[in-house]
């Protein structure tokens, strides 16, 4: 790559770095990393932007000397067309750069470009800071959320002499690149420009390097060319994206091609090819029409005056329940575990449909969620799944629970799952529900108003197979007790208390009390009278269902 020891040597003063300075044991660092839709665009050398981000910085990071104070910051990873999308991944923190070097590998493009904001809230970060104090911004874009980065940059380093500003163009074109050396040239600092994976890591690596050793690198000039004073105008014409389907991939009720930093809309096409200005694009792909959302295919495509670009889509996903199973209310894949804290309908998932096909999906490493119906089962996180570019990847739904009841019993309230973790999972409908391999607690409640949990003990699902979950225990009274009355049964192992309660009359009789197997006490109590017990001691095997006279 051209001009390497200048990109190594700005990068070195982008840490402050002078061990001729007073001061130098103690620098602080904030990397704005862009994460915005189109850092999944390809370098020079074919491997996309972010896949060599994540590589390189991490290891830099991973390298960083203890007396750096480091911290990151990304923007545009979570939410498409967001221009609030900034995140504070790492604060900065004395021997930061191995914590940055952990959390870097998660970040997933999709959004937008908002430098202005991302460089404000560095210096914010900063102030305070004693000694050398730096942001280094690594960005493949221009500003895309309407700030002006080049002004800020010159605000910020007229009111803080101390702060710097340093800039890696990342595979830039000419606009941003011209952009990104205004930011850093009013903010004190230094530009230089990566575009290919062993520039970048070279480079960098050699940063590392310096840092730890103190070295001083001499920065040279820039040459400069000479322009003329004419300027000649070449107008390019269209080019043509034209799709190259797995034979497993079904023509998609529609595509569309969009803008990857504004997610905008360029065409939406039901054919096979698609002709357009050149330019770079995303592709999201819409399955069905009632089956699925719209799904972001990550992968940049760069498009050419009079050429045609041809875009694989092979790389995708089936899941295989057992025979009989019905469609699904829905499966997601979830890129950032985040999302679970928030509704279904309001994640951003990497990928979103509600049959089983083989259908397109992004590669990456996610999160399966799946729910198997709208009223009888809440959803369930079956855990990690990786999906290889190029490649259909089907995943068995073949381990879980098979669930049984008395018949006597009818429609239960909910049957509850507690992970290890103490995540719930409510089901009310016989037969196989998925989950993933772990032991849980199971507990079953019958009615809503009349009964309340009663706790049935442990059950391990295996890594491959459907685990009987026959919960058929319990006791029923035969008895004319009229009267508001409250029934609770103690296990004597564990202390724990299973209750109903019911208004009996003659033709009202007391319900049954579902137990798990254990040795019990069982009191009543008769509204307006003390507690009495009527059964000191009784044991209930598993599979047992006791009727007792009174």
């Amino acid at each position: 790559m051209k001009n390497l020891k200048l990109i190594i040597a700005s990068t070195v003063l982008a840490f402050g770095i002078n061990p001729t300075t007073p001061g130098f044991a103690e620098p602080s660092s904030m990397f704005i990393l862009d994460a915005s839709g189109s850092m999944w665009g390809r370098l020079e050398d074919g491997r996309s932007k972010i896949t060599v981000a994540r590589e390189v910085l991490s290891g830099l990071t991973s390298k960083l000397p203890a007396s750096l104070n480091a911290g990151l910051i990304a923007y545009g990873h979570r939410r498409k067309g967001d221009c609030s999308d900034i995140e504070l991944v790492h604060p900065i923190a004395p021997a930061g750069g191995a914590a940055i070097g952990a959390k870097v590998g998660s970040l997933s493009p999709r959004g937008k470009t908002p430098i202005t904001e991302a460089l404000r809230l560095a210096a914010e970060k900063l102030t305070g800071k004693e000694d050398d104090r730096t942001i280094v911004l690594v960005s493949d874009g221009i500003e895309t959320c309407s700030g002006d980065p080049c002004a800020l940059a010159e605000a910020l380093k007229n009111s803080d002499a101390g702060l710097k500003i340093h800039v890696v163009g990342y595979g830039v074109d000419a606009d941003a690149q011209k952009q990104l050396q205004c930011v850093a040239e009013k903010g004190g600092g230094a530009y230089f420009e990566a575009n290919d994976t062993s520039g970048l890591s070279g480079a960098l690596t050699q940063v590392t390097e310096s840092i730890a050793k103190q070295e001083e690198i001499v920065v040279e000039a820039p040459a400069v060319e000479e322009t003329a004073s004419t300027v000649q105008i070449q107008i390019a014409g269209p080019g043509t994206i034209k799709l190259k389907l797995a034979d497993w991939v079904q023509m998609p009720k529609y595509w569309k091609i969009t803008n990857p930093e504004t997610a905008d809309e360029v065409a939406k096409v039901t054919e096979d090819s698609v002709t357009t200005m050149p330019g770079a694009y995303q592709l999201v792909w819409r399955h069905l029409e009632h089956g699925a959302q719209e799904v972001t295919l990550p992968e940049v495509v760069s498009v050419a005056p009079g050429q045609t670009t041809e875009v694989a889509i092979d790389t995708g996903l089936k899941l295989v329940p057992p025979t009989g199973t019905g469609k699904p209310y829905y499966w997601q894949l979830l890129s950032n575990d985040t999302d679970l804290e928030h509704g279904f309908r309001k994640r951003e998932p990497a990928a979103w449909y509600w049959v089983w096909d083989a259908v397109p999906v992004p590669a990456g490493d996610y999160t399966l969620i799946v729910r198997q119906s709208e009223h009888d089962h809440s959803e369930v996180n079956l855990g990690k799944v990786s999906l290889e570019k190029g490649k259909l990847t089907e995943v068995p739904l073949d381990q879980g629970l098979n669930l049984a009841w008395n018949d006597d019993w009818d429609q239960i309230y909910y049957l509850k799952i507690t992970d290890a973790a103490g995540v719930e999972t409510k089901f009310d409908s016989r037969g196989p529900v998925f989950l993933a391999p772990g032991t849980y607690k199971v507990a079953l409640r019958l009615s809503e108003h009349n009964h309340s949990e009663a706790e049935f003990g442990t059950i391990t699902v295996p890594e491959q197979g459907f685990v009987d979950a026959k919960l058929t225990s319990g006791i029923k009274f035969e008895t004319e007790i009229p009267g508001e009355i409250k029934v609770t049964a103690k296990n004597l192992d564990n202390g724990q208390e299973a209750q109903i309660s019911w208004s009996a009359s003659s033709s009202n009789p007391w319900p049954p009390m579902p137990l798990g197997p254990g040795r019990y006490q069982v009191d009543m109590q008769i509204k307006g009278s003390a507690p009495m017990t009527i059964v000191p001691e009784v044991t209930i095997q598993a599979g047992q269902f006791i009727t007792a006279k009174m």
